[in-house]
């Protein structure tokens, strides 16, 4: 999903990220194969303005299975572009807003074959292909909400003492996490802590991991880090969805 999986140190990637990012690739893939097939149809029917909606609903397909891919990861091509859509399209790299762009995609996937494009198999696609990133989507924005309320509980834990701490070039996730959990009893797993620190950290994944992969990958100094003065813009903040 979203997060430091480009940026993250070494090893920081889980079991449990990696299924999560299965199943996102998987209803990408959903997008993309009903939209080409859809795409065909709607060319050679000459439906020129159901065409456009459903190559851009290809694009966007694409777009989040580049993000999600367990291929090609090392290709410079794949990295390149998971760094300008994790620039240009940050919403789609946080749980929430991945499962809010799944479940428009998939309902558009859906309505768009039904509709347009003739025939029984057609439909039948029109429910698979399209129903199955709509699940998926609900899944991803039920479990975003329920995680950011857990955040939104330690903001307001942090709210009071967040001044007091002490400024030493940034927060590590370990240290966020014993922060949290000496103050209200809240620890967060691995997975959770990357999505947290892609949400905080006023500077962007994509430029963390383009300045360090130009300096030659990560060692211990090199892990992620948020400066105190995000920490507290977040604290005095509202609620941020991860």
């Amino acid at each position: 999903g979203g997060g430091y999986a480009m940026g993250g140190p070494p090893g920081a990637t889980s079991a449990g990220a990696n299924h999560m990012n299965d199943v996102y690739f998987g209803a990408a893939l959903c997008i993309v194969a009903g939209s080409v097939f859809g795409g065909v149809s709607l060319f050679f029917s000459f439906k020129t303005v159901e065409w456009i909606q459903i190559t851009y609903l290809m694009l966007f397909g694409l777009s989040l299975a580049v993000l999600d891919t367990p291929f090609l990861k090392t290709i410079k091509l794949i990295t390149d572009m998971k760094m300008y859509i994790s620039k240009y399209l940050q919403f789609v790299t946080r749980v929430t807003g991945k499962g809010i762009t799944l479940i428009f995609l998939g309902s558009m996937l859906f309505l768009v074959l039904w509709e347009n494009v003739d025939g029984n198999f057609s439909k039948f696609l029109a429910v698979v292909l399209g129903m199955f990133p709509v699940l998926v989507g609900s899944a991803s924005l039920v479990i975003g909400v329920l995680k950011s309320t857990k955040l939104e509980k330690a903001r307001k834990m942090l709210l009071p003492v967040i001044d007091s701490q002490p400024d030493q070039g940034g927060m590590t996730m370990s240290d966020f996490n014993h922060l949290t959990e000496s103050n209200g009893g809240i620890r967060f797993e691995a997975l959770d802590l990357k999505l947290i620190f892609n949400a905080l950290v006023s500077n962007p994944a994509w430029a963390f991991t383009n300045s360090h992969q130009q300096q030659g990958g990560y060692s211990n100094v090199d892990e992620p880090r948020i400066p105190k003065q995000d920490l507290i813009d977040w604290c005095r903040g509202g609620m941020v969805f991860l």
